[in-house]
């Protein structure tokens, strides 16, 4: 009976063991995450990165504007490319939308206004797979009340500033 009740705390004390271990792998990932999301995830805003503004197209509303940026970014500015972005006026926040490398040429922005919504058409000269779209679509506020969604779309173009 001692045997049995020494092989019990062995296994228990290597089952406890397990499950620290398991503790702190899980803390240690979450402490990278979140060291993550506060100092890389974000980039910095156009204005105060090495951008400057190529096309600048405002909603009917006056509720949101957006941007392309021609930017270098990175160390020694090792990335150059061009990047979308939508200012949220009502909400001071700015969210980028696209990212795409300068050698998959231009990029020029359309914006359609519907019914219930807005379509911006980004026209772009490279491949798909070159361009990172964040999101399909996004919501702002509105100034009164209520927010309105502006859907996002691609189109491939052979020359952007004819077509």
């Amino acid at each position: 009976m001692a045997t049995f009740m020494q092989g019990c705390k062995a296994m228990l004390r290597r089952l406890g063991l397990w499950f620290v271990a398991a503790g702190i792998t899980l803390a240690v990932l979450f402490i990278a995450v979140l060291v993550y999301q506060l100092t890389v995830y974000q980039p910095e805003l156009p204005k105060s990165a090495n951008c400057h503004a190529l096309q600048t197209l405002m909603t009917d509303d006056q509720a949101a504007q957006l941007y392309l940026y021609q930017c270098q970014r990175g160390d020694n500015a090792n990335w150059k490319g061009h990047e979308v972005w939508l200012e949220k006026r009502v909400e001071d926040e700015w969210q980028r939308l696209l990212t795409v490398p300068l050698e998959e040429g231009c990029l020029r922005l359309a914006l359609e206004d519907l019914t219930t919504q807005q379509r911006l058409t980004i026209y772009h000269q490279g491949s798909r797979g070159g361009l990172s779209l964040a999101t399909s679509s996004v919501v702002y506020e509105l100034p009164d009340t209520g927010a309105r969604t502006i859907s996002i779309a691609t189109e491939r173009v052979a020359n952007c500033a004819t077509d």
